[in-house]
């Protein structure tokens, strides 16, 4: 069983997915992992210096393997890392596809469509309409509007 810790502090450097933190335990590297930063980027979570956040992960020799991060919105945010090929790191439960929504701000306009590996949810939020893009984990992958969406099909 990996060893988990949590931290906070504030961010003093950025570099593409990992985050230098100075904090309580001093300086730390937090590695979100590729599909973590674009997952948060994707729920419109931009992280930068001078944000102050709360990490909970993995202890590696040299950083902290983030499993989930409360950002500068005070919205704690899951980090799902892929795992082996084939296997999910959560069942698929359309509940929470749409709890994590909800918790985002945003209004469901459909029931969820269930993906391989993720729900496609239509959902509305600041007057737009969109269609989400939610793991089994309720991690929001991406929100497309509606128009960009229809774009791409036709």
């Amino acid at each position: 069983m990996p060893e988990m810790h949590s931290t906070h502090g504030t961010i003093w450097a950025v570099f593409g997915h990992r985050l230098a933190l100075e904090g309580p335990d001093g300086r730390i590297l937090i590695d979100l992992g590729p599909d973590g930063a674009t997952a948060l980027a994707g729920q419109s979570v931009i992280l930068k210096v001078g944000d102050a956040v709360a990490v909970t992960g993995e202890t590696k020799p040299t950083e902290i393997r983030a499993t989930a991060i409360t950002g500068p919105d005070g919205i704690r945010h899951a980090i799902v890392r892929p795992g082996p090929a084939g296997k999910d790191a959560a069942p698929a439960d359309p509940a929470t596809a749409l709890a994590a929504l909800r918790q985002a701000g945003y209004q469901v306009d459909g029931a969820p469509a269930r993906k391989p590996k993720h729900f496609e949810v239509r959902a509305r939020k600041d007057g737009i309409s969109y269609t989400a893009h939610v793991t089994f984990a309720g991690v929001i992958r991406k929100a497309v509007t509606v128009a960009d969406s229809a774009a791409r099909v036709g």
